[in-house]
């Protein structure tokens, strides 16, 4: 490649002169060079970007394998912790309705007494006037 551009090449073609340019074929030159570095800069960030991108979706993977692990774990800690629980409150709800149970047949033989003591308080209050009216 040539260190001046096409058009200042074409001038001296044409006059068989020296260019008369603002810029020195040098500038030019480093102005190619610095074009050149600045591809090679953008293709190694773009490079770089892949890479990065690449390792994050790596790293993306495994977090979201480990989450997944631990939660099936967590769940199934859950479960077995919900079921215990469950048959605890089966327990203490057969031991509770026992306890009911055994308080109304309590309760039922304390209302029975109480009916039959009053009816034998009652009966023995009509027999008592029953004799005295009798008399």
């Amino acid at each position: 490649m040539s260190a001046m551009p096409e058009e200042s090449l074409r001038e001296i073609a044409a006059a068989n002169e020296p260019p008369r340019t603002l810029a020195s074929p040098e500038f030019f030159f480093l102005l190619q060079r610095i074009d050149r570095l600045d591809e090679k800069l953008t293709k190694e960030i773009r490079d770089g970007d892949q890479k990065s991108e690449e390792r994050i979706n790596a790293v993306e993977q495994r977090l979201t394998r480990r989450i997944d692990a631990v939660e099936q774990k967590l769940n199934q800690r859950i479960e077995a912790v919900e079921q215990k629980l469950s048959q605890r409150i089966d327990a203490i709800d057969d031991k509770l309705n026992n306890r009911i149970d055994k308080l109304d047949d309590k309760l039922g033989n304390l209302r029975f007494w109480a009916i039959s003591a009053v009816i034998t308080i009652a009966l023995g209050f009509i027999g008592t006037i029953a004799s005295l009216l009798y008399k």
